[in-house]
């Protein structure tokens, strides 16, 4: 492995860190052995959970300093573990220097990169609040969520610093920013949702949040000796908290796509020059695979990883059986962990059983959840909003329990009225259609008029496969059976998606009018 080839010369070459050479490391603790990650975990979790001030300091000492796995492998430069701390203690420094406190919001607005674990690394040990964002954020962000300091390869304001590669900052800001609302030192990351099925919000995690997940959902990620082939945004939760923090904790070797999986090909040649034994992602990346030559073989090849972040279809989990991929299921505003699926075990709408919290379906379907993982607050233009931890909280999705598993039925906002005043739950009606007809990948109700009901298929036309009829799908409209009138088909390429890959119903809800307004008579079956 990896590891083999090159741990010696990590352990010579590269810069020990010590208290005169990177930042006074005299705060550090110090172990003999670092525990396993699990036992680590549960510890940092009692620990964060206690009030003890810094949680993460354990585990990123013994991680991190002078180790030569975890390494991050980008653009075909390997940097090891301990290049890594030596980096993140020249942040240390600057932001000690710059007089930073705890819960002092920065946003760190920097491509997926073993400078971006440098600085994240940093400001986990600092106790600041981390606003993390893509490359593309813009400065204006730290007057929104009233931030500090901006940290961008290549920002224009006097409130940022610009990182010189993985040799710390090039100079210090002009000036930091003077925040108008209090520090939040009780917040470790403010993250924003993908705004994809609502308005995007920004949820605060706290340190008990992160690990709670982490120490649920590492035991069973098996990464010790893996090669983790990363494309999930860093700035998101799901690829920060079920991606890079486990590979990272767990000594895993992180072979980073630039491509973020847009591209098979690029995920295909990774794998051809790097190996890879996990790859977590949301479903669009798994059938941009599905659709290359390799992509069955290369997903089957696979020791694990996570499929999560949009509604898996029938085909979909057709192709993901044959694989030791599992299911997971969460939201930003759960740290992200709720549910996590057994290696192989598929089917539509699957979520997974639950896992490190409590959960319950309210009497209109919606799927609640309680625990540790449930987020402190949301920011909002006042500032801090904070939430009661004990509470339960409201996914905004239905779903139903089947034996221990958990079923999406559609999202609560895809309810709509007729002219009547009929209040029709399209998200549950849906589902129902894609679990009793094979080969549809996606299925989406609605009314063109607000009194006849259409309903719009995602469809393959693979082999041998025949497109369902009016009467095939009336069953399972209920009592608004009588109300169909019109079934539209759509190829992939024609239903627009999320970057997850779930509908974006505004988007298609548009399309289909177009349709049935100009095409009815030659596409209505």
């Amino acid at each position: 492995m990896l590891t083999h080839r090159f741990a010696l010369f990590v352990m010579s070459c590269c810069p020990r860190s010590s208290p005169s050479s990177s930042g006074n490391c005299s705060d550090a603790p110090r172990t003999a052995r670092a525990p396993r990650i699990e036992h680590a975990c549960r510890a940092a979790l009692h620990d964060a959970s206690n009030g003890v001030p810094n949680a993460w300091h354990d585990l990123l000492y013994d991680r991190l300093r002078d180790q030569a796995v975890p390494a991050f492998i980008d653009d075909n430069a390997i940097t090891p573990a301990a290049s890594v701390w030596t980096g993140s203690r020249l942040w240390v420094q600057a932001f000690r220097s710059a007089n930073l406190q705890a819960g002092d919001r920065i946003v760190i607005a920097m491509p997926p990169s073993a400078a971006f674990v440098q600085v994240l690394v940093a400001a986990l040990w600092q106790r600041l609040t981390i606003v993390l964002a893509p490359p593309s954020a813009s400065p204006e962000l730290v007057h929104q969520l009233d931030a500090r300091a901006f940290i961008h390869p290549d920002a224009d304001t006097p409130h940022a610093w610009v990182p010189d590669g993985c040799a710390g900052p090039l100079a210090p800001p002009e000036t930091l920013r003077s925040a108008t609302t209090p520090c939040t030192p009780e917040v470790r990351f403010l993250l924003r949702t993908s705004g994809t099925t609502a308005n995007a919000h920004w949820y605060a995690l706290s340190d008990t949040n992160v690990l709670s997940v982490l120490a649920s959902h590492l035991p069973y990620f098996k990464l010790k000796h893996s090669r983790v082939l990363s494309v999930l945004p860093w700035s998101h939760a799901f690829g920060l908290v079920l991606d890079l923090l486990p590979a990272l904790l767990s000594g895993a070797e992180i072979i980073r796509d630039p491509e973020g999986g847009r591209s098979a090909a690029s995920l295909l040649e990774l794998r051809d020059a790097w190996g890879a034994t996990h790859l977590s992602a949301v479903p669009l990346t798994i059938r941009r695979l599905l659709n290359h030559d390799s992509g069955q073989s290369f997903l089957t090849q696979l020791a694990g990883g996570i499929v999560g972040g949009a509604p898996i279809s029938a085909p979909l989990a057709d192709a993901l059986s044959q694989t030791a991929l599992r299911v997971g299921y969460g939201q930003t505003e759960a740290s992200p962990g709720i549910a996590l699926g057994d290696p192989g075990v598929w089917a539509p709408n699957y979520l997974g059983r639950p896992l490190g919290c409590t959960v319950r379906i309210s009497d209109d379907g919606e799927l609640l959840f309680q625990g540790q993982n449930a987020c402190i607050g949301q920011w909002t233009e006042d500032g801090l909003h904070r939430l009661d931890p004990e509470r339960w909280a409201a996914t905004g999705d239905c779903a139903e329990r089947r034996n221990d598993g958990l079923y999406f039925q559609g999202r609560t906002d895809s309810a709509f009225k007729l002219t009547n005043g009929r209040m029709v739950h399209a998200g549950p009606i849906e589902a129902r259609i894609k679990e009793a007809i094979d080969d549809v990948h996606d299925a989406f109700v609605w009314s063109p008029d607000g009194t006849r009901l259409a309903v719009a298929f995602c469809w393959g036309d693979a082999p041998h496969t025949q497109r369902p009829t009016n009467e095939a799908i009336r069953p399972h409209l209920g009592t608004l059976r009588r109300r169909l009138d019109t079934v539209l088909f759509l190829a992939p390429s024609d239903w627009p998606q999320t970057p997850k890959g779930a509908v974006d119903r505004v988007a298609l809800r548009q399309r289909l009018a177009d349709l049935v307004s100009s095409h009815s008579s030659s596409v209505t079956s």
